[in-house]
């Protein structure tokens, strides 16, 4: 049975990279590598460059997997499989999923007898559908704070007519994440009208509406909608980030009203911090306009 290492990648260092074989062109981020062989870059001056394979893993996401290294003889480069590979392997997870490769073209792959893709690749491949696998990736990448990664798989399974509470929470965050918060209202009010707005669409509703200073707007829905949110987090959420922004705008009613709301929710304790905090900013605020 093989042994599979893990170790995480979270960042490289991204120094002057050698580019002595004009055939390697570092400039494929995570998402565009995957299902490829690829080159790690080197710091100025190393000789060796690691090689591998690029792929997602449904349970552990983005993964390299090492094979061996790269080194250039008489102008050329040449593969060495790393010693132990035909019984191990040696997984490194991605989560910086913007960090660029090389990709390994085809005729290089040739000179080297490897195959298109590698054997073991198909224990890896999901039976989900091309929508669920696509929804995924982009979930991950939102997570991992690329929603510019996954906004264009997102339109792209949105305009496919592709419609779940799933892609219109993760459509909707990407908007709020990357500030397009017109966009972002637009998106929770269909998933709204549609009836897929489960509580995250609802709180990131709340989002867009008081980053565009969209108060009133905030207010109503919540008042309307509070008794709705099935999860605790999410309803405190929603109130937390409507009194921060109303306070902030000097709109002390509606800071008061929820401020209010929120103390007397149960398990409040948990959220006195915030509480703290949200009391000092509507204070500081009235101090200044009196």
């Amino acid at each position: 049975m093989k042994k599979i290492f893990i170790s995480s990648l979270i960042t490289l260092s991204l120094f002057a990279y050698s580019q002595k074989f004009s055939d390697l062109k570092f400039e494929a981020n995570v998402p565009e590598a995957e299902n490829h062989y690829i080159v790690l870059p080197v710091k100025e001056g190393e000789k060796k460059f690691n090689f591998g394979f690029m792929y997602f893993d449904e349970a552990a996401g983005y993964t390299f997997d090492y094979m061996g290294d790269l080194y250039e003889e008489d102008g050329l480069l040449k593969f060495k499989e790393r010693e132990d590979a035909k019984v191990s392997s040696m997984k490194v997870r991605i989560e910086n999923l913007s960090f660029k490769s090389a990709v390994v073209l085809d005729e290089m792959l040739k000179k080297f007898s490897l195959p298109t893709q590698p054997e073991w690749l198909k224990i890896y491949l999901s039976s989900a559908s091309e929508n669920e696998k696509s929804l995924r990736k982009a979930s991950l990448m939102n997570g991992a704070n690329f929603p510019q990664l996954a906004l264009p798989k997102l339109l792209q399974l949105y305009n496919n007519n592709y419609r779940t509470e799933a892609l219109y929470f993760e459509l909707v965050f990407s908007y709020n994440a990357m500030g397009k918060f017109a966009e972002a209202e637009k998106i929770s009010a269909e998933a709204i009208k549609n009836k897929k707005a489960d509580d995250l669409v609802k709180k990131e509703y709340i989002y867009a509406l008081v980053h565009q200073e969209k108060l009133k707007e905030a207010d109503d829905f919540l008042t309307k909608n509070l008794s709705s949110f099935t999860t605790e987090n999410n309803k405190i959420e929603a109130m937390i980030n409507t009194i921060a922004s109303s306070a902030h705008n000097s709109n002390f009613i509606i800071a008061e009203k929820w401020l209010k709301e929120l103390k007397s929710q149960p398990n409040i304790n948990r959220y006195q911090k915030n509480i703290n905090q949200l009391e000092s900013i509507i204070k500081e605020k009235q101090s200044k306009v009196q």
